[in-house]
């Protein structure tokens, strides 16, 4: 009985997958209440809508996208339910500390913690579900833990907006207020603090064995975090240099490599900095990058088999652009929507925080998982049909976005809302699972992992950011907030186009890198399966 209870696809997975999209929904809630919260930051602490981007974008981004690679490398070689709990753990808390914060710096500091302690989790869960189903099922059970995300994102508008709401109400003089809290302060406590508790149940559970849907046996690691932090001192300046300089093998030409591209990674920053004064944006942003590089070349002597098919697969190389891309879509409205319909409309933020709220999480988990059940289908249909998913959701998303953008009138925005957030996460699924298809079991987490990672700098560091500056730049130029705030999202959904053209390169050499996955790890020093 215990046996059947617990097979691949059995009752005990789907309890697993049930817990994991709980641990999602508080992942996205502590990451998304900043954007109910935008207009309440801007009032009290003077921030820009640039700045407000780089709070929910980019300083979370970047520590998300660095502690992602070990911590998915971690994933690949330790208990990943105990990853995910420690992590959870520590996110929360960063979560609640951000409402002490006393202006800019303070909260980015946290914003950094939260993104560091949240790259815990999307990667250990993806090998952890990628064990307890079967790879027939695999987009569809990823597009429902993905699921999760958009019902965070839902609760954080409707929740928030409703505290907010309340405590203003009853303490319209903050010096009343227990402790003298503003709302904002106390959303961010409120919201955290569930997410510690949660972490007990996730400790509890169940670990598969690595391998076990597809009876691909997984030797472990005898040092699992002495090796993590060789893959942190990796990506680390100067201990990125050091690292590569040590390496037998090519070690000093790795290392003038990795100072060109340094080289010219500062230069764009600087470039950068001195176009839009946005120091922090530019250098945290150009860190983050290096780290990715350094990362890639330190796999590629750490680990040739993983090198070989994360970087040299070109279906995968194209799905590492198109579908990150869309992430830009989905960050950029996700967080901009609110302010958005709170300058263009007359409602109130308890009103468009529950609607908007209900609509994330309603539209936006259904979509996700609709999304999910159809890369399936196609996939049964042909095995590479999956990757066009990125472009079904261009399609309807930009029809959805546009007429969202362009209407006065506060229902049909709502309703534009709702079909947006249906299709605008379509891809999802499909991304989760290529990523995951086109590598061996023990490489999922950090396929996975450089997945994230691409997606947090494309999407997450530069959608909402790009948004938020178009918005300042266009307000300055005589613009009133709400049409500043409607021309920069239309701007934005040019990225489209990108999406579109990769998708289709991805999907001309999806079979040919599936079948040969193997061969090319055995050619790269794998060891014969």
């Amino acid at each position: 009985m215990d046996k059947d209870k617990y097979r691949v696809g059995g009752p005990y997975a789907k309890y697993v997958l049930v817990v994991m999209i709980v641990v999602y929904t508080f992942n996205l809630i502590d990451r998304q209440i900043l954007s109910i919260l935008s207009e309440e930051l801007k009032g009290d602490l003077g921030i820009t809508d640039a700045q407000l981007g780089f709070l929910y974008g980019t300083s979370f981004a970047a520590f998300y996208a660095i502690f992602g690679l070990p911590l998915g490398r971690l994933a690949d070689l330790w208990v990943r339910k105990s990853l995910i709990a420690i992590g959870l753990v520590f996110w929360s808390a960063m979560t609640m500390l951000s409402g002490t914060a006393g202006g800019i710096v303070s909260l980015a500091l946290f914003r950094f913690g939260v993104g560091a302690g949240e790259a815990s989790a999307t990667p250990a869960t993806y090998s952890l579900l990628s064990d307890w189903f079967p790879p027939n099922r695999r987009a569809s059970v990823l597009a429902t833990y993905s699921m999760g995300a958009y019902i965070g994102m839902g609760v954080s508008l409707g929740l928030g907006g409703l505290i907010v709401d309340f405590w203003k109400s009853t303490y319209p003089d903050t010096a009343l207020a227990p402790f003298g809290l503003e709302s904002w302060q106390v959303t961010f406590m409120m919201v955290g603090f569930p997410g510690i508790i949660l972490a007990f149940l996730v400790y509890a559970m169940r670990e598969p064995e690595r391998g076990l849907s597809e009876g691909i046996k997984s030797a472990k690691h005898p040092h699992p975090f002495r090796e993590t932090w060789y893959e942190l001192m990796s990506i680390v300046p100067p201990f990125s240099i050091y690292s590569l300089s040590k390496n037998r093998d090519g070690g000093g030409r790795a290392v003038a490599v990795n100072l060109l591209a340094a080289a010219i990674i500062i230069a764009l920053s600087v470039g950068l900095v001195n176009a839009t004064s946005d120091v922090a944006q530019w250098t945290v942003l150009g860190i983050a990058v290096y780290c990715l590089f350094s990362w890639a070349q330190s796999l590629s002597f750490r680990d040739p088999p993983a090198f070989a098919l994360i970087f040299k697969s070109k279906a995968l190389r194209y799905a590492n652009i198109a579908y990150p891309a869309c992430t830009v879509i989905t960050y950029s409205f996700s967080f901009w929507v609110a302010p958005y319909f709170l300058r263009t409309f007359d409602a109130g933020i308890a009103e468009v925080g529950v609607v908007l709220g209900a609509t994330l999480a309603i539209c936006g988990g259904v979509g996700v998982v609709t999304g999910g059940y159809m890369a399936d289908f196609l996939r049964g249909r042909r095995a590479d049909l999956h990757v066009y998913m990125a472009v079904v959701s261009a399609c309807f998303t930009s029809v959805a976005a546009l007429a969202l953008l362009n209407t006065d009138d506060l229902k049909t925005a709502y309703i534009a809302n709702a079909v947006l957030q249906f299709f605008g996460v379509f891809w999802s699924g499909a991304g989760s699972s290529i990523v995951t298809e086109l590598v061996l079991p023990r490489m999922r987490a950090t396929s996975s992992a450089f997945y994230i990672a691409v997606g947090s700098i494309i999407g997450l560091s530069l959608g909402p950011y790009t948004v938020g500056r178009l918005s300042d730049w266009f307000t300055a130029s005589g613009m009133d907030a709400s049409d500043a705030l409607r021309t920069s999202l239309q701007s934005i959904l040019i990225i489209y186009v990108v999406i579109i053209l990769f998708s289709v390169l991805a999907r001309r050499h999806f079979i040919a890198d599936y079948n040969s996955r193997q061969e090319r790890a055995e050619l790269a020093g794998e060891p014969p399966a």
